[in-house]
C-alpha cells in the first residue's frame, strides 16, 4: 500500500482509506458466506503485513487457520449473544448495534435474536429495508458505549458493552450498578439510523465514514 509521505495528516488519511478498503473487502466476502485467507485478502487489496496487523483485533478477526472470519461487526462464527439472519444465512455480530445497524445500513430484510443483558429475556427483532418493523420488546434500549483503546476477540473492547436491554428500566438498573461506564442510551429507531450512517456506504460502494466507532483505526479508541 502507500508508503509514508512524511506528512502526518496525509499519512493518517491514507491509512484510513486503506483500512476501509481491507475491511470492506473482508465484510463483503463474509456477507457472501466466505472467509478469505489472510494472504488472499492482502493480495486482493494490496495490504501489507503491517496494515493487517493494525486491523486484527479491531476491524478484523482471524481464526487459527488465518482466515478472516469477521469484519466490521459481522461474523461467520459465534461471537457474542447477538445472532443475525440475513440473505438466508446465519451470522453473529460483535455487539447489539451491529446486529440492528448492519441490516438497516444495507437495507436488508433480517431477523435479530439476542438477549437482555440485565435479565436474560430473549428479544427478537425484524427489519425490513431501513427500519425495525417488528419487535418482541419495542421499547428495548441499546447502550452505545464510549470507545475504548486496545484489541479484542470479538471486535474492539467496547463492543462487549454495547448490549441490548429489554426496556429502558433495565438499562438504567444496569447503569446504576455500572455508573462508571461512559456512553449513551439509544432506542431502536436511533440504532437503525446509526446503522444507515455507518454501513450505508457499503450499498453505495464508497468508503466508510465511521467504521464501527473507529474500529478501523488500529489502536485508537467505535
Amino acid at each position: 500500500m502507500n508508503a509514508n509521505t512524511g506528512n502526518p495528516l496525509i499519512d493518517d488519511v491514507q491509512r484510513a482509506d486503506e483500512a476501509s478498503l481491507v475491511a470492506r473487502t473482508a465484510f463483503n466476502a463474509i456477507l457472501e458466506g466466505r472467509a478469505l485467507d489472510r494472504d488472499e485478502l492482502m493480495h486482493a487489496t494490496g495490504a501489507s503485513v503491517a496494515d493487517m496487523d493494525r486491523l486484527i483485533g479491531r476491524a478484523l478477526m482471524v481464526d487459527d487457520s488465518n482466515r478472516v472470519v469477521a469484519a466490521h461487526g459481522l461474523s461467520l462464527v459465534p461471537a457474542r449473544q447477538h445472532r443475525l439472519t440475513m440473505r438466508g444465512r446465519q451470522f453473529w455480530t460483535w455487539c447489539a448495534i451491529d446486529a440492528v445497524g448492519i441490516p438497516a445500513g444495507l437495507e436488508e430484510d433480517a431477523v435479530v435474536e439476542t438477549t437482555c443483558v440485565q435479565c436474560g429475556t430473549e428479544v427478537h427483532l425484524e427489519l425490513s429495508g431501513r427500519e425495525v418493523v417488528a419487535a418482541t420488546h419495542p421499547d428495548a434500549r441499546i447502550w452505545e458505549a464510549a470507545r475504548l483503546e486496545g484489541r479484542g476477540q470479538a471486535g474492539p473492547p467496547h463492543c462487549a458493552l454495547m448490549n441490548l436491554f429489554c426496556s429502558a428500566e433495565h438499562l438504567r438498573a444496569w447503569h446504576d450498578v455500572n455508573a462508571n461506564e461512559q456512553g449513551s442510551e439509544r432506542d431502536l429507531k436511533e440504532i437503525a439510523a446509526i446503522g444507515r450512517a455507518e454501513w450505508g456506504y457499503l450499498r453505495a460502494g464508497g468508503d466508510s465514514t465511521c467504521a464501527c466507532g473507529d474500529c478501523l483505526d488500529g489502536e485508537a479508541g467505535g
